[in-house]
């Protein structure tokens, strides 16, 4: 009998964000490797729940009511039915939003703690901390896209089993090489073209990268921003200031769909985040053959290799992110090196084969556990 697997996500295409298309894709290298799958996200009542048709994996979208207690009650109790309906041999939760409710279930529970946004618990109240530690209690086995996740799970109580498994990305959706949208947007064949694919959110550290980008203004580059969020408005005040909004060109959030071709127009691409797991759009650059600046935060080192797929700088640090932007920019021959570099180094560590093998290890250690 193949492995019967549910993975209960808080997040899943159309909308935009890393848990959701990380789940997507794992469901479906799952599904490849002969795992039964079902996909389960929740939605709240009265939401506009897109039809959806996926051949290789069944997907729900139960409707349940927002606020604590209800939510963790209406969806334990759905996941339960279903167990109950087909047999499943375990439940993989991703995201935090979920976890409560699959406390009481018959299987066991794997949970992927997929956002950087964990490590703000640990400087929450002690309440917080330990309500954390309570609904990790019964997770057989956690996986956390970076060490310094699993290590922040272990902070907040957690003593089980875990490993670090990356994000992954599929290299022939984002294949290098050159492509004619530069001229849509109105960008010159001789013109570096810097790609900031990221939320506008103070995590990912955006207005330092403004910043960073006026000590620049006498290089030939332009900027393009696929993305938005709270801080848009503080990062174009700070390009405006600096001299630098009229070479940006903000296009708003763009549908991953979308993304391979402006990784193909774009010439590096940065990661100036203040905090990141092993992030999705960093791989996706990396597999389109392009280098990459990254803060030396989260996930990040283990993506860059540093003077060889790109360059990692402090965070928070506009100069050195300057510094860093500034020799790729001005040298074409570096750019492509490290390009080249980047590809290979998904190809052998970052592809969802490799992600799917990994996780699917996971499982069976679990099952095998519990079975001795």
């Amino acid at each position: 009998m193949s492995l019967r697997v549910v993975l209960v996500t808080s997040e899943f295409p159309p909308d935009i964000g890393g848990i959701g298309s990380h789940v997507a894709e794992l469901a479906k290298g799952l599904a490849s490797a002969g795992v039964k799958v079902l996909v389960v996200q929740p939605r709240g009542l009265g939401s506009d729940i897109p039809a959806a048709d996926y051949a290789s994996y069944d997907l729900v979208r139960p409707r349940l009511l927002k606020g604590e207690p209800l939510y963790a009650m209406m969806l334990g109790r759905w996941v339960a039915g279903a167990l109950a309906r087909k047999h499943f041999d375990l439940v993989h939760v991703h995201g935090m939003r979920p976890l409560g409710a699959t406390r009481r279930l018959s299987v066991p529970t794997v949970f992927t703690n997929h956002s950087s946004g964990f490590l703000a618990r640990l400087d929450g109240s002690p309440r917080r901390k330990r309500r954390t530690a309570e609904l990790l209690q019964h997770v057989a086995h956690l996986i956390g896209p970076s060490d310094e996740l699993v290590e922040a799970a272990r902070t907040l109580g957690y003593s089980g089993p875990a490993t670090m498994i990356p994000n992954g990305v599929d290299p022939d959706r984002f294949p290098a090489g050159p492509l004619g949208v530069r001229a849509s947007l109105g960008i010159g064949g001789d013109e570096t073209v810097i790609l900031l694919a990221r939320r506008l959110v103070e995590k990912n550290g955006v207005i330092w990268f403004a910043r960073a980008l006026g000590s620049l203004r006498e290089l030939p580059f332009r900027v393009v921003v696929a993305g938005d969020g709270a801080e848009r408005e503080a990062m174009q005040a700070i390009l405006a200031e600096n001299g630098m909004l009229a070479r940006t060109i903000f296009l708003g959030s763009i549908a991953n769909r979308d993304m391979p071709a402006l990784y193909r127009a774009a010439d590096l691409s940065v990661l100036p985040s203040l905090a990141e797991a092993t992030s999705i759009a960093g791989l996706e650059a990396m597999a389109s053959g392009l280098p990459l600046v990254g803060t030396n935060v989260g996930g990040i080192p283990t993506i860059i290799d540093d003077t060889a797929t790109g360059f990692l700088v402090p965070p928070r640090d506009p100069d050195a992110m300057a510094k860093a932007l500034g020799q790729l920019i001005a040298d074409r021959d570096l750019r492509q090196r490290m390009g080249t570099a980047a590809r290979a180094k998904v190809e052998r560590e970052f592809t969802w084969d490799v992600v799917v093998g990994r996780t699917m290890d996971v499982y069976r250690g679990c099952l095998e556990g519990r079975r001795s």
